[in-house]
């Protein structure tokens, strides 16, 4: 797709109104270094030449100070540098420093009298704060990345090393998982690559295609608070990945990374319903699968044109094969499974001055999977259709192109633009074109005796799937223009810049149950709003008519910012800046009824503004003291889940029947109510168009996703070895957007989108603006309010042992997670998840009638985390031990129960009590051997979870296993007057409700979501990727994963 002429034409307007005054960090992946040359008796000295030179950068930058002795380089590539003074009459200093992401390094060389070649003097780098800057970030170093314990091959395996910053499985299922920063999910992050924002644009997840190896990866920088007013659509963290540049030396690394299942710990099992009986919980040992993992890489950099052009290349593909023996009653099956994921990176950088420089970088990473693998207990036939056919291609790709252009000291300008392709089409080969039936209860439960060929036991899958993905596209192209200019305004030195980007987004896609999908409850009755006991002589069954997912749009949103760093004095630095944005989000069905749709939702210029103020004190005045407080606001951007499931792609009809024959196999499209008599028919996604082509159901009043940030810290240099800090952080969610439901004359779920607690909930006369008997709007406020204290401690001790401590204290209270609902084990799905689909989710049993808040489930009072390595050389080379120690609190869990037909909480938040403390060691050992002057081999091993420790990390929650209260059951005025759930739902099953008990409530299930049937273990990606936070985890939901155990050898030359 293209960026259309009227949009060029606009960032031309504003690239040169931005060769206004700005700030020199654009890139992202680079840094400052300023500072006053003085001479012996602290007078300025002007006119000395500066200059900065490293190995990864063809072309070195240089500058001169002015008449006060100031420089500035700016926009300096992240690297090692050697920083060399030089003026007629004085001695040449040299010094070496690392420049990181975002890192301003204050260097104050000190010019003695001598001859240029008289005297060299070399000054050894040290580890020191930043006295200008008041944001909290973490920067990973390619020493760390090198020599630390790594939970897999991905960068996110290294995000940990935040304070504040965990996995965790209810922040987040999509992508790589949940990144949780300072309280909020792992769909408020923004994910950057080479200065490219790479979040998933429907989840703003991580994507697997866009998680690369850490082989690729230079440095990583996670900012978790007090960002500049740059960055935005985040109300998380910004992670910022620079990948690896070449060199004017020719260096390359050749590898081989293995684990498998003859290496590492077995599946801890897990609790599910009966296969024979669903009302009966059952605890589930799996057979091993025979796996393996290999991951070959290559990489290759150096020169083409001497000073001038360097290159960097690398693949790096993971193969994961895996062997399922299944010893069923008729005898003993294997299947195979084969994925690969391919990801390869070329990059180019050119410098045909010092005053100018261009990078350029394509990605290549798609993956292909052949063949699928049934459920691994023995007692659920397998489906019938052929797996080893099944599989699928998901192309993936991405280029990046940047600009750096210095004309003066003073002044620089920078443009990147970034465009990525997605294809989440996984799965469509092979698929069979039978109906998908799904037994959700044993044949053996029937109160009718059920043939032979159809009594299959809970869990039973006809066929594997038949849900097919044509294609889903996802594509996306980014634009930056910004500038910066220094100057010096009376005696105060300002830093401004501005800025402007476009995001243009899209998505087209064509998906659905190509027969239809089928859920079979035998001996079940259907019970749900005004529907009590609805049964047949062999219980019921629902067609699920969708979901049918189509459509073809895009959307774009904009940004405009202002920065100004202020060096109010010699101590005091001001960093202001403001953020601009809009943006909308488009309808997935263009037309209804003859009528053009307008865009549902649409934020202007003046309703997303984003101040960022913070304060740096250098206390002393010598960088070793800084104390720094910092205040914003920040936005989300829309994501398109919510146009997908809200806005017309998703069509999704439930038809329930009783079941009254058992030839349930047999059920398809053409005949879905074959079996029975239709009970009721559920529209879950309807599209009300009003005359004038407006989709009702968007409240006008609609404002953007909000939070606020407050922040204070002190840090402090205890040697050129030692640094340490503490930081208080307070984080208050302002407005949140989410689908608010009703329910209809018909039992259906109507929805509004819009805030809730403001707008029409908040009106009497609306139906979203109820409220109980005592006047309680039933709708409340999303809260979410983050209190955090975190002590860090970083450093070195001689030239062996580097660390970098923390321990964080924090809170996290409310009744709203945010875009992922930690409530529904992270669901991932902005702005359409079950928190506010009836008004009575937050209502308990007591008859209090107040709607409940307490500690949200991915709360952690106590997180600690130490992060180690080690180097010693001895007379066989080179070893490395590194260590990662977590130990952090367990976390909170609450029982819920379907009322209507959407989740209640009884027992308010917390009821049940925390997960036990989750305690995990991960090391890394390794060793190097010198072959000749330019090259070495490297052994290694990286053990996750060295102690093979079990936590149990978190439990099924709903109490009911089936069915919901009806209102006849518990009409609305009993249930705010107070009710006692074990009247409807007990352990006994011996109310007659039609709503059956959760056997495995409160146990680790193989799904941490309502469900935990055989079968439902969501064994998908890799093992050496995943976490024991990850949806990719076997034992998701249940226990922490086992022991991984990751050998390699490579070769460095």
């Amino acid at each position: 797709m293209r960026i259309s002429a009227r949009v060029f034409s606009l960032c031309a307007v504003v690239l040169l109104a931005a060769l206004l005054p700005g700030r020199a960090l654009a890139q992202e992946r680079t840094g400052e270094i300023l500072g006053v040359v003085t001479d012996e008796s602290g007078a300025p000295v002007p006119g000395a030449l500066v200059r900065a030179e490293s190995k990864t950068l063809p072309r070195g930058l240089e500058t001169t100070t002015d008449n006060g002795g100031r420089y500035m380089l700016q926009n300096v590539p992240i690297g090692t540098y050697t920083i060399t003074v030089t003026l007629s009459g004085f001695r040449t200093i040299k010094q070496t420093v690392d420049v990181r992401i975002a890192s301003i390094i204050t260097l104050n060389p000190r010019l003695t009298v001598g001859s240029l070649s008289e005297a060299v003097e070399v000054v050894g780098n040290a580890l020191s704060i930043d006295p200008t800057s008041s944001r909290a970030a973490t920067n990973i170093t390619t020493a760390q990345i090198e020599n630390l314990a790594k939970g897999s091959r991905g960068f996110q395996s290294l995000l940990t090393l935040a304070p504040g910053v965990r996995a965790e499985v209810k922040a987040g299922s999509a992508g790589v998982g949940g990144i949780a920063v300072d309280g909020a999910t792992g769909s408020e992050n923004a994910y950057y690559i080479d200065g490219v924002e790479v979040s998933d644009l429907r989840r703003g997840s991580l994507g697997t295609a866009n998680a690369i190896p850490l082989d690729f990866v230079q440095e990583v920088a996670v900012k978790s608070g007090g960002f500049e007013a740059e960055f935005g659509g985040a109300t998380g963290g910004v992670i910022n990945v620079a990948t690896r540049s070449g060199s004017n030396e020719y260096h390359g690394t050749a590898g081989f990374q293995f684990t498998g299942s003859g290496l590492n710990g077995t599946d801890r099992g897990y609790y599910q319903r009966s296969v024979a009986n669903a009302d009966k919980a059952e605890f589930f040992q799996p057979k091993e699968d025979d796996y393996k993992m290999l991951f070959p890489s290559f990489s290759l950099s150096g020169p083409l044109l001497k000073d001038r052009l360097n290159v960097y290349m690398s693949y790096a593909p993971e193969r994961e094969q895996t062997t399922r023996a299944v010893d069923y009653p008729t005898g003993g099956r294997q299947f195979k499974q084969d994925w690969t994921r391919h990801y390869a990176i070329s990059r180019l950088d050119y410098s045909p001055t010092s005053k100018l420089q261009f990078n350029t970088t394509y990605m290549w990473s798609p993956m292909k999977s052949k063949g699928r693998l049934p459920t691994r207990d023995p007692r659920i036939a397998a489906p019938s259709n052929d797996l080893s056919i099944q599989g699928g291609y998901t192309p993936a790709q991405a280029y990046t192109a940047s600009l750096n252009f210095i004309p003066t000291s003073k002044l620089v300008v920078t443009a990147r633009y970034g465009y990525r392709y997605f294809n989440d089409k996984d799965g469509n080969y092979g698929l069979p074109q039978q109906g998908f039936v799904t037994y959700q209860t044993s044949a053996a439960q029937s109160k009718t005796p059920v043939p032979a060929q159809f009594a299959q036991g809970t869990g039973f899958n006809n066929i594997s799937t038949n849900f097919g993905t044509e294609f889903d596209i996802t594509t996306r192209h980014n634009v930056y223009l910004d500038a910066s200019y220094t100057a010096a305004l009376g005696s105060h030195l300002h830093t401004f810049k501005a800025g402007y980007a476009i995001n243009r987004v899209a998505n087209s896609l064509n998906q659905d149950y190509l027969n239809g999908r089928f859920l079979i409850y035998w001996g079940d009755a259907f019970t749900r709003g005004s529907v009590t006991n609805a049964t047949g002589p062999y219980g019921y069954y629902t067609w699920e008519d969708g979901i049918r997912n189509s459509g073809d749009v895009n959307s774009r949103n904009q940004a405009f910012y202002l920065q100004d760093t202020w060096r109010a004095g010699r101590r005091l630095t001001l960093n202001l800046g403001v953020r601009l944005e809009n943006e909308f989000l488009p309808p997935f069905k263009k037309e209804v009824n003859g009528i053009k749709v307008a865009n549902p939702v649409s934020f202007g210029w003046g309703d997303k503004i984003a101040p960022r103020l913070g304060a740096a004190w250098d206390i002393k005045g010598d960088g070793r003291w800084k104390a720094a407080a910092s205040f914003g606001m920040f936005y989300d951007v829309l994501k398109y889940e919510l146009a997908r499931g809200s806005f017309g792609s998703d069509v999704w009809f439930t038809h329930v029947y009783t079941l009254d024959r058992p030839d349930v196999i047999n059920l398809t499209k053409a005949n879905p109510g074959a079996n029975g008599r239709e009970v009721i028919t559920f529209d879950n996604r309807t599209i009300p168009i009003n005359a004038q082509g407006q989709l009702e159901g968007i409240d006008p009043a609609i404002k953007p996703y909000k939070s606020r940030e407050f922040s204070v810290s002190l840090d402090h240099q205890f040697s050129s070895k030692l640094i340490g800090g503490i930081r208080y952080t307070r984080k208050d969610l302002i407005r949140g957007i989410e689908d608010i439901g009703v329910l209809d004359a018909s039992d259906s779920e109507v929805y509004l989108i819009g805030n809730p607690g403001f707008g029409q909930t908040r009106d009497k006369s609306s139906v979203y603006g109820g409220t109980t008997p005592n006047g309680t709007f039933l709708v409340p406020k999303a809260t979410r309010k983050y209190d955090g204290v975190e002590v860090r401690l970083q450093g070195s001790v001689k030239e062996n042992l580097h660390f970098l401590a923390s321990y964080t204290w924090s809170r996290l209270f409310g009744n709203y997670s945010g875009a992922a609902n930690s409530d529904e084990s992270g669901r991932s799905d902005p702005g359409v998840s079950r928190a506010f689909d009836l008004p009575y989710y937050y209502f308990d049993e007591s008859g209090s009638q107040k709607t409940r808040e307490g500690r949200l489930g991915t709360d952690r009072p106590h997180a600690f985390k130490l992060f180690a390595y080690y180097n010693f050389e001895w007379g066989a080379g080179t070893s490395n031990i590194g260590v990662t120690q977590l130990a952090y609190s367990g976390v909170p869990d609450s029982t819920s129960v379907i009322y209507l037909s959407a989740p209640t909480f009884p027992f308010g938040r917390g009821d049940m009590g925390r997960t036990d403390a989750y305690i995990q060691t991960d090391l890394n050992l390794s060793h190097s051997f010198k072959l000749t002057k330019g090259s070495r081999v490297r052994f290694e091993a990286n053990v996750r979870n060295l102690f093979d420790q079990s936590a149990v990390i978190s439990r099924v929650t709903q109490y009911n296993r089936n069915g919901a209260i009806s209102a006849k059951q518990l009409p609305l005025s009993k249930f705010f007057a107070g009710y006692n759930l074990n009247d409807f739902v007990n352990p006994q099953n011996d109310r007659g409700t039609g709503v059956n008990y959760n056997p495995i409530y409160g146990l680790p299930g193989a799904s941490y979501r309502a469900g935990g049937g055989p079968g439902q273990s969501r064994a998908i990606g890799s093992i050496a990727d995943r976490s024991a936070f990850s949806a990719a985890n076997p034992n998701f939901g249940g226990y922490q994963d086992f022991r991984v155990i990751r050998l390699g050898v490579t070769l460095v030359f």
